[in-house]
């Protein structure tokens, strides 16, 4: 019985077409201009230093505002999980700059 089913297998398998031949062509886009910048703060250097190469600045200035400890863990998640090529001596500056421009944000 076992090598009817194989037998039937393989026929079914024989009649079948060829997988599609796929070709792969060159694609670009053009992302749109952030036209934002990051405000002046103590810390800013370090976040384009840090943080620009991935994020852009509407990206950063847009995140909800959270606690100082929130800031450390999720600068500390961007280096280990994410392995973000980020100085471990500039964490204090980035979580300083992110706090403080949330601070400065007005409340909505």
């Amino acid at each position: 019985m076992r090598a009817a089913a194989a037998a039937l297998a393989l026929l079914a398998l024989a009649a079948c077409d060829s997988a599609p031949k796929v070709a792969f062509a060159d694609a670009s886009i053009t992302l749109p201009d952030d036209p934002l910048d990051l405000p002046e703060g103590p810390g800013r250097d370090a976040v384009l230093e840090n943080c620009a190469a991935c994020h852009s600045p509407s990206t950063m200035l847009q995140q909800p505002k959270v606690s100082r400890e929130k800031w450390e863990s999720i600068v500390g998640k961007m280096r280990t999980l994410y392995k973000a090529p980020v100085d471990e001596a500039a964490v204090p500056a980035i979580v300083d700059y992110m706090v403080h421009v949330q601070e400065a944000r007005p409340a909505s």
